[in-house]
């Protein structure tokens, strides 16, 4: 496994098992949670990375080319992260007509993007889209090509797309 998928697949990781620690109401709040240990892993092992938020993946000035998180190495970017998040509509500190935050065609949307990256980033080792569905609001629904449904630890329902280049 490349050095760089290791290190998101940690981060990610850490994201599981800490999530009950955090208490997000957006997903601004999980890429900046995301960021900084990504920020603290790098720094702690003096590793030849650094994150990058919003980071322009395809040619244009639109916010939705970007990545919400990239790992930008010597060569270019060599990991994306694309994140969704939609709060557990049982939550009384969010007011009802708030939800539902993500609408499902956005969430097919990013892992249909990934594939996009690769083409423009040579550098691009590893693609992620995360959708965290901390209630399990959409969790009947059928993961997209290349992702899966899975089950942290406390509870939150994730729809996981990773994906690699063809070598």
């Amino acid at each position: 496994m490349d050095e760089a998928e290791a290190l998101c697949d940690e981060v990610l990781t850490w994201l599981a098992a800490s999530y009950r620690s955090w208490l997000f109401y957006c997903e601004r709040d999980v890429v900046w949670t995301v960021q900084q240990q990504f920020i603290t892993t790098i720094g702690a092992r003096h590793l030849p990375y650094h994150v990058s938020n919003d980071y322009p993946m395809l040619p244009g000035n639109r916010r939705s080319l970007s990545a919400d998180l990239a790992l930008v190495g010597t060569t270019g970017v060599v990991a994306a992260i694309e994140f969704k998040y939609e709060p557990s509509h049982r939550r009384d500190d969010i007011l009802p007509g708030k939800f539902p935050v993500v609408a499902w065609p956005d969430v097919v949307r990013d892992t249909e993007r990934l594939p996009q990256f690769f083409a423009a980033h040579p550098s691009l080792y590893v693609a992620y889209a995360i959708f965290i569905d901390e209630g399990g609001s959409f969790c009947h629904r059928p993961p997209p090509p290349h992702s899966a449904w899975r089950h942290w630890q406390h509870g939150q329902h994730v729809l996981l797309t990773r994906i690699h280049r063809h070598v």
